[in-house]
């Protein structure tokens, strides 16, 4: 019975660095070049399997008086079952779809409002509704344009500035 609580704890302490470590302790298993199963060697999946057999061996044979066999028949069991529903969680989050990543050069065509005047040859500052938040830039233009002027992004100069014109000339 000790050996399968010492199982048990091990694969409790898998989980437990895989959730602290994430990453670098997935790279060990990505060493063995195990990619097949879609997550079913990872290190949440393998440490809730080893925690339940280990702890679910134990459990059989201290409450039935069962020998190490049955114990390890049971432990099994309870393994593929929390190990399965940890696979299928890790199936769900590597699977999960994700937003497009936000990035300054969709900014291209965009309406904005001029919010500080735009001087002929220097900046001025705009708001811009860019995947449903408000932003600030600063906003250079061909010609000047007083603050309230509705206009379109032509161009993004940097991640923190671009080039406007009106939105009549659109």
């Amino acid at each position: 019975m000790t050996g399968f609580i010492v199982i048990g704890a091990v694969g409790l302490a898998v989980v437990l660095v895989s959730l602290v470590l994430g990453e670098v302790f997935e790279g060990i298993f990505d060493a063995f070049d195990l990619d097949f199963g879609g997550g079913i060697f990872s290190g949440p999946v393998l440490g809730s399997f080893l925690a339940a057999f280990g702890f679910g061996a134990a459990l059989i044979m201290f409450a039935t008086g069962a020998g190490a066999t049955l114990g390890a028949l049971g432990g099994l069991a309870s393994g593929g079952v929390v190990g399965g529903i940890a696979l299928a969680i890790m199936r769900t989050l590597i699977n999960m779809p994700t937003d497009e990543t936000v990035t300054t050069t969709s900014l291209e065509g965009t309406p904005g409002t001029v919010i500080t005047r735009i001087p002929p040859q220097g900046y001025g500052e705009v708001t811009i509704r860019h995947h449903g938040k408000l932003h600030k830039y600063n906003a250079r233009a061909e010609e000047e344009l007083p603050a309230g002027t509705q206009v379109e992004v032509t161009v993004v100069l940097s991640s923190s500035s671009v080039m406007v014109k009106r939105a009549e000339d659109a």
